[in-house]
């Protein structure tokens, strides 16, 4: 059930992912869920859900669980001072378990919600903590030792979502628990992560570009979170349309949407020289959506109107007469819109592509036809 839940959270069928949720039988499980639902769709009737299965759960380490994931939901609602009074209300109940090893599980699984919370630093000190409970308490416990695992993973897990240098230290966290407990391969793997992060932080760009270079795009995706915000979002576009380019157009789209979300949230946004080169990239190995949206974002009209007419070209060459046209009648300059018309209208084809603006870089003509 809590795969159909997320089934319909991906496709922003919010109502039937709560429908969904509310069909879950156990009662952690279906608080779980129904934190997912709210944090893609705020909303008090969420809340609400989530309150009342609260009142099902009794056992402690669930309920001490149950306390930080409704913490979790009013910081998304934000709502902190409740926020911060439930996962208070979690620690105290977490405190009075008495096994060592259910209490350090239980503080991670809290310091995991934390994270989920963007509240860091207030993560990593719940996750030493939880880890340093089980490391002097295992002897020769399997069980520890599980523990152990379970909350290096999560830690990694945890480090991996974490778009700022704090991830270094979750990651060296989970590194060290590996070695105690002598899993050489996994804190290989994470020593060879935390160079490479440090390696994006000191070189930005230039080593994201390196790892495409290698074919290492699922690197390159991840660490691109630590590129500066500045230039995240243009260096997002660039990597979409590698992907593009290298037919992976699922990958592609999902890069290029984050991108979006940075510059329409974000306060930092690419210049129209830069959107303009990915635009008429994308537009010459055959994309028109694309670069349909960045030219809605470029400020400058007369760099706008020349990329709208070449996308307004290039749909009519895809015989898509009338959003061509729709295309062409919404260009700010009067003069290109003009331009633009005729040439659909098959009365200046050549004229049209003899005196595109130079704004356009030269990299013109891919999605257009010899003769356009």
């Amino acid at each position: 059930m809590a795969e159909v839940v997320e089934l319909r959270i991906s496709k922003e069928d919010y109502k039937g992912a709560l429908k969904s949720a509310l069909r879950i039988d156990t009662p952690i499980k279906r608080l779980i869920a129904l934190t997912e639902v709210l944090t893609a769709f705020p909303r008090d009737e969420v809340l609400a859900n989530m309150l009342d299965t609260l009142e099902s759960i009794s056992a402690t380490p669930e309920r001490a669980l149950a306390y930080s994931l409704l913490g979790r939901a009013l910081y998304t609602l934000n709502k902190d001072r409740g926020a911060e009074a439930y996962f208070e209300r979690a620690l105290t109940l977490t405190n009075s378990i008495g096994s060592p090893r259910i209490r350090g599980e239980v503080f991670a699984g809290i310091a995991r919600n934390l994270v989920l919370s963007d509240r860091y630093k207030d993560a990593l000190e719940l996750f030493k903590r939880a880890v340093e409970l089980l490391q002097t308490s295992r002897g020769l416990s399997s069980a520890a030792i599980s523990s152990l695992i379970r909350i290096a993973r999560l830690m990694e897990k945890s480090a991996n979502e974490i778009p700022n240098p704090m991830a270094i230290e979750f990651y060296e966290l989970a590194r060290d628990v590996y070695s105690s407990i002598w899993f050489r391969l996994q804190a290989k793997h994470l020593e060879e992560k935390i160079e490479l992060v440090r390696d994006v932080l000191k070189r930005g760009k230039v080593a994201v570009e390196e790892l495409l270079e290698r074919g290492e795009v699922e690197l390159a995706i991840e660490t691109m979170r630590f590129l500066p915000l500045e230039s995240r979002a243009i260096s997002m576009l660039e990597l979409s349309y590698w992907l593009f380019l290298h037919e992976q157009p699922r990958l592609g789209k999902r890069v290029f949407e984050d991108a979006l979300e940075i510059i329409f949230v974000g306060k930092f946004r690419p210049t129209d020289v830069e959107l303009e080169r990915v635009a008429y990239r994308l537009l010459r190995i055959g994309l028109l959506e694309e670069p349909l949206v960045l030219a809605g974002i470029i400020g400058d009209n007369k760099r706008a109107s020349e990329l709208l007419g070449k996308i307004a070209m290039a749909y009519a060459r895809w015989d898509d007469k009338a959003k061509a046209r729709s295309i062409a009648e919404g260009i700010m300059d009067e003069s290109v819109k003009n331009r633009v018309l005729k040439a659909l209208e098959g009365e200046e084809d050549v004229g049209y592509e003899q005196g595109l603006s130079p704004a356009c870089g030269g990299e013109i003509g891919g999605a257009l036809s010899e003769d356009d």
